[in-house]
């Protein structure tokens, strides 16, 4: 997609034109697909700064998707976005060993994960709220260090596991909610009809 625009007063651009490359047109043949896309959209208006380009977040969300458009599985499509986008802006959360004294969890096994700290707590150092099993850890491992998205739906436990730990991190790191942002803009627009 090619978008010509200048800049106007304040925050506004005025849109000149767009030319699109590829309309991803089977997204909107699916209403689970369009919600995942929506969603993607807002987890990246919620990461990346207002005019400032990251070509990287980019390419993840037009291969997002193409991924959707190809038919891959929506909910699994999401997470996985959130979990790149998080890694590629340096919000990933530590994986591998505790936040608070550096101990690796023993292989195979569960971690508790605190959202506020940034990773995993063993529970000499008090642990974390949530518990990720050792396939969400994996899982979560492998999708940060690919750029494919999954053609096939993740086992329920794991993708509500990560799906959790995503929800705490937002909770925890975000600047504002989508909510927020959603009720000052409908604030603003009930303002100037009334």
């Amino acid at each position: 997609m090619q978008a010509y625009f200048h800049r106007g007063r304040g925050e506004l651009a005025h849109l000149e034109r767009v030319t699109v490359d590829q309309p991803f047109l089977n997204i909107l043949r699916d209403l689970t697909a369009i919600g995942a896309a929506g969603a993607a959209l807002a987890v990246i208006r919620e990461r990346v700064p207002d005019h400032e380009p990251e070509p990287a977040v980019f390419d993840v969300a037009v291969r997002f998707l193409a991924a959707l458009d190809s038919g891959a599985a929506a909910e699994e499509a999401l997470v996985s976005l959130h979990i790149r986008v998080l890694a590629l802006l340096g919000f990933a959360p530590t994986l591998d060993r505790c936040v608070i004294c550096g101990k690796s969890p023993p292989m195979g096994r569960s971690a508790s994960f605190d959202a506020g700290r940034g990773g995993i707590v063993c529970r000499a150092c008090g642990g974390g709220r949530l518990v990720l099993g050792a396939e969400a850890l994996r899982r979560w491992t492998l999708v940060q260090a690919s750029s494919e998205f999954s053609n096939e739906p993740w086992p329920d436990k794991e993708r509500m596991q990560i799906h959790e730990a995503l929800a705490l991190l937002d909770a925890n790191h975000a600047t504002s909610s989508v909510l927020e942002r959603t009720s000052t803009a409908r604030a603003a627009w009930v303002g100037r009809a009334t």
